[in-house]
């Protein structure tokens, strides 16, 4: 430089600066900051610090865009190996969150839990339902602003150690955020071992809980750039439900920027039900009657105590258990928010196994004299009820008895058959005897209903937060009645996805779905019937999906290369029905027939 003269030395020197200040910005990688202290800091503090699986690094294009968006889902993510070495002595069980951050409108989250290697407490006979966890954590991700719940479905993450009972036991579930707010997880463990499934005849595990550590700093923020379609703001511009399944959150009436008449009935801590992708309307059940009698005169419907409930909001219009009651119990009787089967109740009477209800404009009543099942008057529905404790040894007479006799032949050809499971079946049958009968119950529905015939399956009620443990105790538990209402939602499918119009009525999401101290609120009902508020909810839901499209009905359908005619308009099928003169005096007077424990306050 010194040999140069002065103007080229100081244009040589502001060169080596300009290339040295190049470097430092965009090719030389900054220091990572020392990780934040934490009574747990390899735990909770876990991040990626790579980038995406297949991003190559380019230092100019970074600096320009940006930092790369983290992975958020779990296969992303590999499980730190020394989550494997965690003991219960040492570390509580813990959330983790992987590359917490802020996420736009329904991004998913991935949401891992870990549960410490500790010696068995109990004996080796409870084993978990297949490919579901060893311990039953109940854990939700809340709003801190809005106090959505959004349950976490935790199952076990894909790794050998994790089949083993004395092992360290990670859990992962991927988590779809649709509400702006800032989220926590919030939960605790309700059973270790396996403990939760009391299956084959073992006793249920009395209900204690343990303590999950989640940071106070663990959290996700959700954020809305004012384009998200499942805003509060939007939801009046969905279309309508025209199922009956579809996910949804719970939010208080008071934050609802639109008339809260116009979407289903708040439950009685004041919140709405609003699904994300469609939206409820208010449905009277005069309107509902109405629908009935035009798009579904005829129908069976097979349930237990909770769909009774169901149909006394249906039979008295809406009056049962309301609060503008004048014939009918009002909201805070026993009867209301959890026992109602002692109770007189004027239009069917709860005790018997088989009724005929017809439903008209001024509500429902059973039918006392022998009918021509067929002959529907003009503005009515009619309904076969057919009452069971599921498809468990308690039914007297067994369930298969009434198939057996045949079901259309005697009762019509209905336009919908509702099938409701799960609440005596995951109390009383093990896993191997349900699947037999359950595989018994779709052969006779094979046999009985064409493709014409709508089928509705109903889950159980959402049960949580304590055990049966009194006198005969029901093997109920979170985790075994949601197994059971998936096993029979996926055998649904498989049979009748592809010849029947399948239709599932989630009412366990409903519940699951309400703020774990309003879930609380059950625990006092030891027949786990939902309170009449959310009962109708529920008949919300369904009235939505059964009411909100259109149905078509061909005169055929081609199943597997076999022509099936439309019962409703084959002028064979009418003949058939022509020809139908009802039960005989014998069969008809099985409508009367009460139940052999009449009045059994083990009823639910």
């Amino acid at each position: 430089l010194m040999t140069l003269r002065p103007t080229k030395r100081v244009l040589a020197l502001l060169a080596v600066v300009a290339i040295a200040c190049v470097h430092i910005l965009f090719f030389r990688r900054p220091r990572s900051p020392p990780p934040a202290q934490s009574a747990f800091p390899d735990i909770i503090h876990h991040h990626t610090p790579l980038p995406p699986p297949g991003h190559a690094h380019w230092p100019l294009l970074d600096k320009l865009l940006g930092p790369p968006l983290l992975p958020t889902k779990c296969r992303d993510l590999p499980v730190p190996d020394y989550y494997w070495s965690a003991q219960d002595a040492f570390t509580p069980a813990f959330v983790a969150i992987p590359n917490p951050q802020q996420v736009p409108v329904g991004e998913t989250v991935c949401v891992r839990v870990v549960v410490p290697a500790k010696p068995a407490r109990s004996s080796v006979l409870y084993t978990p339902m297949p490919d579901m966890p060893w311990d039953s954590v109940l854990l939700d991700l809340v709003g801190q602003q809005t106090n959505v719940s959004v349950p976490v479905h935790l199952q076990m993450a894909p790794d050998i150690r994790n089949t083993r009972r004395d092992s360290v036991h990670v859990y992962e579930a991927d988590v779809v955020l649709r509400d702006a707010d800032e989220y926590r997880a919030r939960g605790y463990i309700e059973f270790r071992d396996a403990e939760w499934n009391p299956d084959g005849g073992l006793q249920p595990v009395a209900y204690g809980t343990e303590a999950l550590y989640v940071p106070e700093t663990l959290s996700v923020t959700v954020e809305d750039d004012g384009t998200s379609k499942y805003s509060l703001a939007r939801h009046m511009e969905l279309p309508l439900c025209t199922e009956a399944d579809a996910e949804g959150r719970w939010v208080a009436e008071a934050m609802l920027p639109f008339d809260a008449e116009l979407v289903a009935p708040a439950e009685n801590h004041g919140l709405v039900w609003l699904p994300y992708a469609c939206r409820l309307r208010r449905i009277s059940y005069s309107e509902y009657i109405s629908c009935l009698a035009t798009r579904y005169p005829m129908m069976h419907w097979y349930g237990d105590s909770n769909l009774r409930r169901a149909l006394k909001k249906i039979t008295t219009l809406g009056e049962w258990c309301s609060a503008n009651a004048t014939h009918y119990n009002s909201t805070e009787t026993r009867t209301c928010l959890c026992e109602d089967y002692a109770d007189g109740f004027q239009p069917f009477d709860a005790r018997y196994r088989e009724l005929m209800i017809d439903l008209d404009p001024s509500g429902g009543r059973a039918l006392t004299k022998p009918t021509k099942y067929a002959d529907v008057p003009e503005g009515v529905a009619r309904m076969y009820l057919h009452k069971w404790e599921g498809l468990s040894y308690r039914n007297r007479p067994p369930w298969p008895q009434e198939f057996q006799n045949g079901i259309t032949s005697r009762y019509g050809h209905p336009m919908m058959a509702l099938i409701s499971l799960t609440n005596w079946d995951a109390a009383f049958s093990s896993r191997a005897y349900f699947a037999v009968e359950m595989q018994a119950l779709l052969d006779h529905l094979a046999r009985e209903y064409t493709p014409f015939t709508e089928l509705y399956v109903r889950t159980g009620q959402y049960y949580c937060c304590r055990t049966d443990v009194g006198q005969r105790p029901r093997s109920y538990s979170r985790l075994r009645n949601a197994y059971f209402d998936q096993y029979v939602v996926d055998a649904f499918a498989e049979r009748f996805g592809g010849s029947h119009r399948l239709h599932v009525w989630d009412v366990a999401s409903i519940s699951e779905r309400l703020p774990l101290w309003v879930r609380r609120d059950n625990v006092k009902c030891p027949s786990n019937h939902a309170r009449a508020e959310i009962v109708e909810v529920e008949n919300q839901v369904l009235m939505n999906a059964m009411c909100n499209r259109e149905v078509e009905r061909p005169a055929f359908v081609d199943v597997g290369g076999e022509v099936v005619l439309n019962p409703w308009t084959s002028v064979d099928e009418h003949l058939a029905f022509d020809e139908y003169d009802g039960a005989s005096d014998e069969e008809s007077s099985s409508l009367g027939d009460v139940e052999s424990e009449s009045l059994d306050p083990f009823d639910f």
